[in-house]
């Protein structure tokens, strides 16, 4: 009977409309940065653009140097050549979720430090990154 109460709080809570516990949306963003695909790149000053997704952009990550950290701009850039980016490999996700009003959050790592955030919508369906349609890859 005590291994119930959990269950049933984390049920009254979804029935409440309180979402999803933390486990349950990291383990569908760990999914989502498993089928992670290089959906286009771009080259910008000093830097390469790589967009990921699936079948829509889910992540835009801006590499210098070789390292990859966090694009807060716009897609802009000289389109590239599709190829693989040996580092989605090393992609990995933060422990913590943050839940918003109609979203959840989970932050994106390449060796412990932030490359950017996953958003999932209150049913944990990946919400795309919203570009503009000319920019993004045929």
């Amino acid at each position: 009977m005590k291994r119930l109460g959990p269950l049933l709080l984390f049920l009254l809570g979804v029935a409440l409309g309180e979402g999803f516990g933390p486990e349950a949306v990291l383990k569908e963003c760990l999914l989502l940065i498993r089928g992670l695909q290089v959906l286009g790149l771009y080259q910008e000053e000093g830097a390469t653009l790589v967009l990921l997704g699936q079948e829509r952009p889910l992540l835009l990550v801006a590499v210098e140097r070789g390292r990859p950290m966090p694009h807060l701009g716009p897609l802009r850039g000289k389109p590239m050549a599709r190829r693989p980016w040996p580092l989605l490999k090393e992609l990995s996700l933060a422990r913590q979720v943050v839940a918003l009003p109609g979203e959840y959050r989970c932050f994106v790592l390449h060796r412990g430090r932030v490359v950017g955030v996953l958003r999932l919508g209150q049913d944990l369906r990946p919400i795309p990154l919203d570009l503009p349609s000319e920019t993004l890859p045929q």
